[in-house]
């Protein structure tokens, strides 16, 4: 592996070339000077009579001479180990290279050694070396905001009163538009069987139903199972339609039933906290359009991760990608539906899987990483409460917890949403106060 910077250091006991490598590799060069060895081998024999007994001596009070003669192999054994201790600390108290974190492991090679010198390769891994991001290269592109018209309220209202809808089921005809079915669907692809869904409604009608699965469940009846294939509908535009690829389904129609919707009134506006359909409707609009507003965001923020991700590559730590992928993997094995598609998978699908994740851990280290330099750079403050608050809003998707009960893992998945949130902000032109960082 080449080296791709090198540095060079010297004092009285050792000269040092550190050579920083791809993938956040570090390399300490390190020739010892013959004073190392003898501090070195001091430590050795003071450590060694510590532990060793002589008669006519208490434990540990023997003469160094003594000692020297009669564990002449103990001393060897523990001067290497001395040796190699005081070269890496005296090393990075010249060098001031940081080891990637408490758990990061050290690669020791001691390439020669006699009574005049030593040399000793040392090799770790450090934090990636963040380039410093210019928020002014950013080029916002423009995002049309999803439109909210009557239209767009019509629907949601619709759909608030099918909470409200009296369901009839039908058993004797076959199914006719306007019907509401209840169905699993599964892709087919030789002797393989991948489930899609499961126990979803839908509206049978040329709106609400692609015109594939209308055509294949026409004149069909509650609990027949039919085959047939997807197909790109002609209203998609041809980028969709180049996109889409046909699969062959299994469509099994679990019931069929006719829907009765309640009347569109003041009482309905009631049952739904509205006094009057007039204030409902305008508390649906408000409502979709704080999503759309939503929307524009997210593809804002969007746009910037791609700056970030397509402008400012570097290297991470092997280890830590290694780490974040095993995490994901883990987290995704507890969801059953993945575990069972996983099962099935051949070694070329699971490495393929492997691979995704492993790319998509990549992109969520970077973010990290840039995020927290972008929000120390511009000295943007970061506090505890946020964090905390962060992290107590996701555990609500669980349940309320005791702040003290809030696992370590996440917090720090807390702290990176805000400080990606942070440097969003910033980039963004959003950012009001730059105070030093807590």
């Amino acid at each position: 592996m080449l080296s791709l910077v090198q540095e060079e250091f010297k004092n009285e006991e050792l000269s040092l070339v550190v050579h920083r490598k791809p993938d956040c590799l570090v390399e300490f060069d390190v020739h010892a000077t013959a004073e190392l060895i003898q501090k070195a081998k001091k430590l050795a024999t003071k450590n060694v009579a510590k532990e060793v007994e002589i008669p006519g001596f208490r434990k540990g009070k023997a003469p160094n001479e003594i000692v020297a003669k009669k564990f002449a192999p103990q001393i060897e054994r523990e001067l290497h180990k001395q040796l190699a201790d005081q070269a890496y600390i005296g090393a990075q108290k010249l060098a001031h290279v940081h080891l990637l974190n408490n758990n990061a492991k050290i690669s020791y090679d001691l390439k020669s050694f006699d009574s005049n010198g030593a040399h000793l390769v040392f090799s770790f891994e450090t934090e990636p070396q963040i380039p410093v991001v210019d928020k002014a290269l950013f080029e916002r592109k423009p995002v049309e905001k999803p439109e909210v018209s009557d239209k767009q309220i019509d629907e949601a209202v619709r759909q608030m009163m099918f909470f409200y809808a009296q369901w009839t089921p039908v058993t004797e005809r076959p199914i006719q538009d306007g019907d509401y079915i209840m169905i699993d669907l599964d892709t087919i692809d030789g002797e393989t069987t991948t489930q899609v869904f499961r126990n979803v409604r839908f509206e049978v009608s040329k709106e609400r139903m692609a015109a594939w699965m209308q055509n294949l469940v026409a004149g069909a009846k509650s609990g027949d199972v039919l085959e047939g294939m997807s197909e790109a509908d002609a209203t998609a535009s041809d980028k969709e339609k180049e996109e889409f690829q046909p699969k062959k389904v299994r469509l099994t129609i679990l019931k069929v039933e006719e829907a009765q919707l309640p009347a569109l009134d003041d009482e309905f506006a009631k049952k739904v906290g509205s006094e009057t359909v007039e204030a409902m409707r305008k508390s649906i609009e408000d409502l979709l359009n704080a999503r759309a507003e939503e929307k524009v965001q997210k593809d804002l923020r969007e746009q910037i991760n791609d700056f970030l991700s397509e402008n400012y590559p570097f290297d991470l730590p092997k280890s830590l990608i290694a780490a974040e992928t095993n995490h994901r993997l883990q987290q995704l094995m507890q969801e059953s539906k993945f575990k069972s598609e996983w099962n099935r998978s051949s070694e070329e699908e699971k490495k393929k899987i492997e691979n995704n994740v492993t790319n998509e851990a990549i992109q969520a280290i970077r973010i990290f990483y840039i995020s927290r330099k972008i929000v120390q750079d511009a000295k943007i403050p970061v506090t505890h409460k946020e964090i905390q608050e962060e992290a107590v809003a996701t555990m609500r998707y669980f349940s309320s917890p005791k702040t003290d009960q809030i696992p370590k893992e996440l917090f720090a998945l807390a702290l990176s949403k805000i400080l990606l949130a942070k440097a969003q902000d910033f980039i963004l032109g959003l950012t009001s106060t730059e105070q030093p960082t807590i």
